[in-house]
């Protein structure tokens, strides 16, 4: 099982990267179990031919934090099957792209599918919690939105009602740069 902790902040995103396609990226379909305890996901991780079944907790160290612990284990595509029959609410489908950032870290752009398409959210995950009080992020990301409830894929799966929430995190524009 592999546990790892990530110190990760969320941002709006003002503006698309243009040619999202040239990064690298995933399809990502995300379904939750355990309603009102700790978000448990049902992940199936999809990049090119190679398909991969995830089973994964992850729980944030303290409230408001963005530092959390999240333990994964991969699964047989039977077991996933079996688990996905008791999932609650709808599967989240998104495309994570990787975008390398000149500071050697990495943007993951998250870009929603199905009940949330358009909606783009953006993580950096930060080497320590200096790093990640200290950095500016590109021009191209918005405010930091890490403790937003309704941002939380858990919270969109299971208790998001209407699109309307979201609209502000559908950006409008593409990069020119």
């Amino acid at each position: 099982m592999a546990k790892e902790l990530e110190i990760e902040k969320k941002y709006k995103v003002k503006r698309l990267p243009q040619n999202l396609d040239k990064y690298e990226h995933k399809t990502i379909e995300q379904s939750y179990l355990n309603k009102g305890g700790a978000p448990i996901r049902l992940r199936k991780i999809i990049k090119g031919e190679n398909v991969q079944w995830i089973f994964s907790k992850k729980a944030r160290i303290a409230e408001g934090s963005f530092e959390c612990i999240e333990h994964n284990i991969k699964l047989p595509e039977n077991i996933y099957q079996e688990l996905l029959n008791a999932k609650e609410g709808r599967t989240i489908i998104k495309t994570r792209y990787k975008i390398t950032l000149q500071s050697g870290l990495n943007v993951e752009l998250d870009v929603f599918h199905g009940f949330f398409e358009g909606v783009c959210i953006a993580e950096i995950e930060y080497k320590s919690v200096e790093q990640a009080n200290n950095y500016r992020v590109p021009e191209w990301l918005g405010e930091e939105v890490t403790n937003l409830e309704k941002l939380a894929n858990g919270y969109m799966a299971m208790q998001a009602d209407s699109i309307s929430d979201y609209e502000e995190f559908i950006p409008r524009e593409i990069n020119q740069d």
